[in-house]
């Protein structure tokens, strides 16, 4: 689990600008550079202050809407509150003092040494049942408590996920989203007595939900997502980010911000606040660490539609790039506390996008990938696996990967590895830059033992698992027999995979934006695809939208939503009638016995209209104009479709050519397909949008 953007606390000695995301520390080296928050007095002359005038009486809900015209502390705080003074020497003495005082000695309050896991969950547990019983989070208790639970992330560095993931139990997101709205309702800069627990929360968050996805999704959904969006747009802060306490908030609320989009369940909650929007300006700002967080977290959130405007605006793949080479060239192996394989997988989030591919290539991608293949960190061999695995999916950039000296051959390397991703990744990869994939290797593969299609192929993504689960015995206990990958196989059996889905009945694609994630699912979809299996589309995410390759592959094809939006045995009922018994060995029940379940209706009905990717892939062209089509009518057909790419292959085609291939793809779809990639030299995509408009033709 990476470490992005962990914080240690400022000091007077610490450069701002630096990220501290660096590697575990020595209780000496900790406590010489996380010693507390900085005093306000000393956060060099600059205090924020609440106007107490409309600042909400303590005790009252925090939890009223707030917008970016007032502040995310429910006060309203202009710009000329955010003043400059210069403390006096007894001022700061004083402060000191009190943050002795608050903080105490480290070696009285570092947790005790030693402990099993149990004991550690165990006293996790009373620290947040006793920050639910304060009713008051500014006197000194609300920030020990924090703290406390903080340190355990340090002292049990291996237990770091088990006790995120404990404290989502716990319902810790719910309690500490009220304590820092109870602050904020005082205002946060207001003194030491409200600044060190809202110190102390940001830091235990910000670990905590880089640590566990579950905690960072939890967050979300207790409103974390919309409270940080604020903070991060705010701007008497923006005003005032050259103050250390200051920059701490944005810094720490854009860190979170990237641990909760690391879950693309929480996506929709991004879309909502417009968080994309306030993060956008971070990307010029000077700073590089913000700079870093902000390109990141605008991989994970914007729409693919909305993807290629920040690359071609922003610059984001040269700039991720360039840092990745930093981070390879730094002796600690670190950029702004950035490690490559973070940094790769923000690349390898952009990489989903196919218009992106070409364009990471270009920006001399591979000679990085190489160097971290070549190094003997396993992490980095994760990654950069999966990066070459995701963007091999384009013809293009794979001939240029079997070009680049030394790819392949370390990738073979990697297949003996004893890590089992490094594993599955390098094999993954290799399986599509072999051509593996290529429906045309289907005819060769006679050697598969399951020679009756009577099972049906389960493609879902790991994530997605509790629902598949439940599916799949549900199915078996209507008698379907099911090939489904229950330990996680991936790319180390890529073989079984495709003679499963070779002699399968018919293939269910569980679609979610994990699913549009993952190479590995897409090696399935696109091999089902290329032996035009029959298949079956899933929703298993709700508010999720299909784009990019598997919004191409959905098509105008109908879908059953398993995502929770309708009832689980409805929608079940639904899908058994359009199996039709197909995958179907023993008749414990007939699939047909309830024909009036799944009316296509979408208000009610779980069996939903999938809308086509874009208005332009599903366009309706009169039989009788047809015909008539020249071919620069063609021409203007296929622009019309986003396919220029493909006009100078089909320049000499008019209306009747159109006709007479559309009889080809009906009597000879085999040799229809072949022609598309190999004469044509169409990609996946391209195929898929003509075929589909090509249907649509009178």
């Amino acid at each position: 689990m990476s470490r992005t953007a962990t914080p240690h606390i400022f000091t007077t000695a610490v450069d701002i600008h630096a990220h501290t995301g660096s590697p575990m520390l020595s209780p000496e080296e900790r406590w010489g550079r996380r010693d507390g928050p900085l005093s306000l007095h000393d956060s060099f002359g600059v205090t924020m202050e609440s106007d107490t005038s409309s600042r909400q009486p303590t005790g009252k809900s925090s939890s009223a809407s707030v917008n970016h015209d007032q502040s995310p502390s429910q006060a309203a705080m202009s710009e000329s509150q955010v003043t400059t003074s210069r403390s006096s020497a007894a001022q700061s003495v004083e402060a000191q003092q009190h943050t002795q005082q608050l903080n105490g000695n480290p070696d009285d309050i570092v947790n005790p040494k030693n402990l099993t896991e149990e004991q550690v969950m165990e006293k996790v547990t009373d620290m947040v049942q006793k920050l639910k019983q304060l009713e008051d989070y500014q006197h000194g208790n609300g920030m020990k408590l924090q703290k406390v639970i903080g340190d355990f992330y340090w002292d049990y560095n291996s237990f770091r996920e088990a006790i995120g993931n404990k404290l989502c139990s716990l319902e810790y997101s719910v309690v500490t989203m009220k304590m820092l709205k109870s602050l904020n309702a005082v205002g946060i800069f207001k003194n030491d007595d409200v600044w060190f627990p809202t110190y102390y929360t940001y830091n235990t968050m910000w670990n905590y939900s880089d640590a566990s996805l579950k905690l960072a999704k939890s967050l979300a959904e207790a409103d974390a997502v919309r409270l940080l969006t604020l903070n991060c747009g705010h701007k008497p802060y923006i005003n005032a980010i050259h103050s250390k306490n200051v920059y701490y908030v944005i810094k720490a609320s854009l860190s979170i911000l990237h641990n909760i989009a690391k879950n693309p369940d929480t996506k929709h909650l991004f879309k909502e606040c417009k968080a994309a929007e306030v993060i956008m300006p971070f990307i010029n700002f000077n700073d590089e660490m913000l700079k870093i967080l902000a390109m990141l977290t605008l991989a994970r959130i914007v729409e693919e539609e909305e993807n290629t405007q920040l690359i071609d605006e922003t610059g984001t793949i040269k700039c991720i790039i360039g840092w990745i080479g930093k981070a390879l060239d730094s002796p600690r192996r670190r950029h702004r506390g950035f490690t490559p394989q973070e940094l790769t997988e923000g690349l390898d989030k952009l990489a989903v996008n196919d218009s992106n591919k070409m364009k990471i290539i270009e920006e001399n991608a591979l000679p990085i990938f190489l160097r971290m293949l070549q190094h003997d960190d396993v992490r980095e061999h994760t990654t950069t696996a999966r990066a070459i695995w995701t963007l091999s999916f384009d013809k293009h950039v794979r001939d240029q990967i079997i070009e680049f000296p030394e790819i392949v051959p370390n990738l073979e390397k990697l297949q003996e590895s004893t890590n089992k991703n490094v594993q599955t990744n390098a094999n993954g990869a290799l399986w599509i830059i072999n051509g593996e994939n290529d429906a045309s290797r289907a005819a060769s593969c006679s050697k598969s033992g399951l020679k009756n299609k009577s099972h049906i192929f389960v493609s879902y993504s790991w994530s997605d698992m509790d629902t598949v689960y439940k599916l799949r015995d549900r199915l078996k206990e209507e008698g379907y027999a099911i090939w489904i990958d229950v330990e996680k196989m991936g790319g180390s059996t890529l073989q079984a995979m495709a003679e499963a889905v070779e002699n399968a009945a018919v293939v269910l694609v569980c679609m979610s934006e994990k699913y549009k994630q993952s190479p590995n699912c897409r090696t399935e979809a696109e091999y089902t695809f290329q032996l035009r299996k029959d298949y079956i589309p899933l929703m298993l995410q709700k508010r999720y939208r299909p784009d990019g390759w598997l919004g191409a592959i959905l098509g105008a094809k109908l879908y059953f939503d398993f995502s929770g939006k309708y009832p689980f045995e409805k929608t079940f009922q639904g899908l058994t009638k359009e199996l039709r018994g197909r995958g179907q060995v023993s008749a414990n029940s007939s699939p047909l016995d309830n024909p009036d379940s799944g009316v296509v209706v979408e208000s009610s009905s779980s069996l939903v209209a999938a809308a086509p990717p874009s208005s332009s892939s599903h366009i309706t062209t009169s039989k009788s104009h047809v015909s008539k089509m020249s071919r620069e009518a063609v021409s203007h057909w296929l622009q019309t479709l986003q396919l220029d790419g493909c006009i100078p292959a089909l320049s000499q085609f008019d209306g009747k050519l159109l006709h007479r291939l559309k009889q080809m793809k009906l009597e000879a779809p085999e040799f229809f397909y072949q022609c598309l990639e190999k004469k044509l030299k169409m990609d996946l995509i391209e195929i898929l949008k003509f075929t589909d408009a090509l249907e649509s033709l009178g």
